[in-house]
């Protein structure tokens, strides 16, 4: 539904557009750019999910977009600005009428945003994972909103989505790919009522961004991100595993799997949620559904410049392929990796390097205790935390979040001592259960001189491992020597070397069992 166009919007849009350097049409605003500042009026519709028919209601949603969009881009949004006619048209300030409203921005640089860097091959794992840690960190910091992650809430936010897209089929979506992922969805609300009733006991339902895409992530002094979903809680608010899957979405759809898959892991590593892979495939499918829809909508105003219609056509046909496309399991089989080794050995610089190089979450079991026992990951722990019953939970729960993420489909990292047999073995069953392959990498470094010197550096800055000289002491006495688990691959590396190198090492070694780079396995 829509208010349309009419002789006043009509004078309005012609009369900003001869101020403007540049003027651009969303499904909800039109944006005019003029040197340093951006204008944003929202459009008069009512498309059913925003209301933007009246001046009163515009007036409202900008200052929302003004209020949610400081809390991520505190530098860009400026305010709300009326919007006047007078004998000379409409005009931003100055005198006159009121009778509009618009949002101030500061323009930002267009080769600083996400997607010009992809397209140009600018965009990087490490620009991603400065992003996921400020998004791990905003959400975390986030209010709770538990109701709006109910299954009767995301039930109904489903049938909606495929109702307005129904208007479609036939032409933007074929019958096939509509059934197939209402199916998908649908079945998996049902079939994991469980997973979806567990992420909202765990607190995963906050108030977020609800819009994560690349155009609106700039990579600036620090990740900045933009133009958030001002006009509907539903949208905004929701599972912090929808949130990431938005952009991981988005960066599959640019045939960028290895930057989706190692932006995701990395997210899950900054805010110790492994379970987000429970529910990661439904909210992929979920989110391409939603940008199909949206590119929908424009592509069927006929308010929208010709141009703009086509290619909205052919974004919203891909969106709804892509949708299908999360409801396949991947070809290849996941693999557990497990990475041990002395206190001090360089583990967890080794275990890092394989979740940056196969864009795998790392879970790591310094991280775990602390989460454990209720403590930020640089928080020192008590001797407590290391007696035996303590040491087995954190265990127990390393192998729970490895579970979780291979049963997604996907391949995972565990960083530990795993300084006796069980817990490799454990390792191992937990591949062994689901189909996956095993790995037992194992960090060594002879030399005790630089193991004490890893230690000592740790005293002097903020770290998540609380080891001590007197550990390393205690553990070089009680170390049960690896051994391959289970038959599985057994992998030493010398890691008194460069970490790069010792990394490439141990993907060199991995390789005969299938382990694969992510980069190598992209589709150019």
């Amino acid at each position: 539904m829509s208010a349309g166009m009419n002789d006043e919007t009509d004078a309005l849009v012609r009369d900003l557009q001869r101020g403007a350097a540049e003027m651009r049409t969303t499904h909800a605003s039109w944006v005019f750019i003029a040197g340093d500042d951006v204008w944003k009026v929202k459009r008069p519709v009512d498309l059913g999910f925003l209301d933007f028919s009246t001046p009163d209601a515009r007036r409202h949603w900008c200052d929302e977009e003004v209020r949610l969009n400081r809390r991520l881009a505190p530098e860009v949004y400026l305010g709300v600005e009326p919007v006047r006619r007078d004998a000379g048209g409409h005009c931003i300030g100055g005198d006159g009428t009121v009778v509009d409203w618009a949002v101030h921005m500061r323009r930002l640089p267009d080769e600083a945003a996400a997607s010009s860097l992809l397209a140009r091959g600018a965009l990087d794992a490490d620009a991603l994972a400065s992003l996921a840690d400020v998004m791990a960190t905003f959400l975390e910091a986030a209010p709770v909103r538990s109701e709006l992650g109910s299954l009767d809430v995301l039930g109904a936010n489903v049938a909606e989505n495929f109702a307005q897209v129904e208007p479609f089929v036939g032409d933007l979506v074929d019958p096939g790919t509509f059934a197939e992922v209402r199916a998908f969805q649908t079945g998996e609300l049902e079939r994991h009522a469980d997973v979806f009733r567990a992420r909202v006991a765990a607190r995963r339902i906050r108030e977020g961004h609800g819009d994560l895409r690349l155009e609106h992530v700039y990579f600036l002094r620090q990740p900045t991100v933009i133009d958030c979903i001002e006009f509907n809680e539903r949208f905004r608010c929701g599972d912090v595993a929808s949130e990431v899957a938005f952009l991981a979405m988005e960066l599959e759809a640019a045939r960028r799997p290895d930057l989706a898959a190692g932006f995701v892991a990395r997210f899950a590593e900054a805010s110790n949620d492994f379970h987000l892979y429970g529910v990661l495939d439904f909210y992929l499918s979920y989110r391409a559904w939603v940008r199909g829809k949206v590119a929908a909508f424009v592509a069927g105003d006929a308010a929208a410049r010709t141009a703009v219609r086509r290619d909205k056509r052919q974004e919203a046909a891909r969106n709804f392929a892509l949708a299908r496309s999360f409801a396949g399991r991947a070809l290849d089989p996941p693999v557990v990796i497990a990475v041990g080794g002395l206190i001090g050995s360089g583990k967890s610089t080794l275990a890092a390097g394989l979740g940056r190089h196969l864009a795998a979450p790392v879970v790591s079991s310094d991280r775990v205790r602390k989460a454990l026992a209720g403590l930020a990951p640089t928080d020192r722990g008590s001797a407590a935390l290391y007696e035996p019953a303590a040491v087995d939970r954190v265990y127990s729960q390393l192998m729970a979040d490895a579970a979780t993420v291979v049963d997604s489909g996907r391949s995972v990292i565990l960083d530990a001592t795993f300084s006796t047999g069980r817990w490799r073995d454990a390792a191992a069953q937990v591949a062994r259960d689901r189909g996956a392959r095993f790995a037992l990498v194992e960090a060594r470094c002879a030399d005790r001189g630089i193991l004490r010197a890893r230690l000592a550096s740790r005293r002097h800055a903020a770290s998540v491992s609380d080891a001590t000289d007197e550990q390393l002491a205690s553990l070089e006495h009680s170390f049960e020597p690896f051994a391959a688990a289970g038959g599985a691959a057994h992998v030493a590396i010398d890691t008194a070397r460069a970490p790069d190198a010792a990394v490439a090492m141990a993907l060199a070694a991995l390789r005969p069992i299938g382990v694969v780079a992510a980069a190598d396995r992209c589709v150019s």
